[in-house]
């Protein structure tokens, strides 16, 4: 009898354990509305009663959380991490959406709702915020703005000044170009440094040029290593929602309403402190090794 009881406990501590461990973690993509528009929106955690960890995606516009969710998995074991995509791009990308409503100001009301939403959810009252590449001018000002929100902000290849950092990738792939004496390439180079940057109108053809360029040199990617090999055994959940279209036609739609803005940004004059801790580093996803390119 003794035997059977001590059996029939075993079974129920067992049952209960699973059940609990069932409860606390969570893998979620779910539809939620920010100010009127749908975002696409992941969760994923070993225990939902760890700290929020909200990460703000590049781009403008550049859908990546795929990326988080395929080589910082590590993060989940001690943080709820939250990956969505911002108004426009991806997941969150629609037909509908006011191309006037695409500004930074917009994707820091967006996401001043979502850390909204998440702190009712988890009954937290503070997160951690990462902002990475183009999400750290959303992100900067964020902490600046609202600090008491915020335990910390930790920035990946933070940007400062778009203008300026333009001007250093090209005068880098230019420099490059002579070294390796690419005649094709320092031609086109020489030809576009007479127009770019400006400050005055979109040049979304003349990035493009001046990124394809930086690249070959690596100046964005070290060498041996390229942008394909990130998307090698990517997660399984984040698959199921990798979606190539949407991601190209938000990435195009955001960049064509928001880089006049873009290249206005200055945090060297905005943003000179910050009342909470901050952790800067370079922008790389394990493969990436980033030295000029701010985007």
């Amino acid at each position: 009898m003794m035997t059977k009881l001590i059996h029939v406990a075993i079974v129920i501590i067992f049952s209960f354990q699973i059940c609990i461990s069932q409860t606390i973690s969570i893998n979620e993509y779910s539809r939620v509305q920010l100010n009127g528009v749908e975002h696409g929106v992941f969760i994923k955690s070993n225990n939902i009663t760890n700290p929020i960890l909200l990460i703000l995606h590049g781009g403008p516009g550049f859908s990546d959380f795929y990326f988080w969710q395929t080589h910082n998995k590590d993060l989940e074991q001690n943080y709820t991490v939250v990956t969505y995509d911002q108004r426009g791009a991806g997941l969150s990308y629609s037909e509908t959406i006011p191309p006037e409503s695409m500004t930074f100001e917009q994707l820091e009301l967006d996401a001043l709702r979502l850390i909204k939403i998440l702190n009712e959810r988890f009954k937290k009252s503070k997160i951690f915020l990462v902002g990475y590449s183009a999400g750290t001018i959303t992100g900067i000002n964020l902490v600046k703005r609202y600090p008491s929100l915020f335990y910390a902000y930790v920035s990946v290849g933070q940007v400062t000044n778009l203008y300026l950092n333009e001007k250093i990738s090209l005068s880098y792939s230019i420099q490059q170009a002579k070294l390796k004496k690419d005649s094709t390439a320092l031609a086109q180079l020489q030809e576009l440094i007479k127009r770019y940057p400006s400050r005055t109108k979109n040049e979304l053809q003349d990035l493009y040029l001046s990124r394809k360029w930086l690249r070959h040199f690596h100046g964005d990617f070290c060498k041996n290593t390229s942008v394909e090999q990130l998307y090698k055994n990517m997660d399984t959940f984040a698959k199921e929602y990798y979606n190539d279209s949407l991601i190209a036609k938000g990435q195009s739609f955001t960049m064509e309403a928001m880089w006049n803005e873009v290249m206005k940004v200055d945090l060297f004059e905005t943003v000179k402190e910050l009342e909470i801790p901050v952790f800067f580093y370079r922008r790389q996803m394990r493969l990436q090794c980033s030295i000029h390119a701010g985007i």
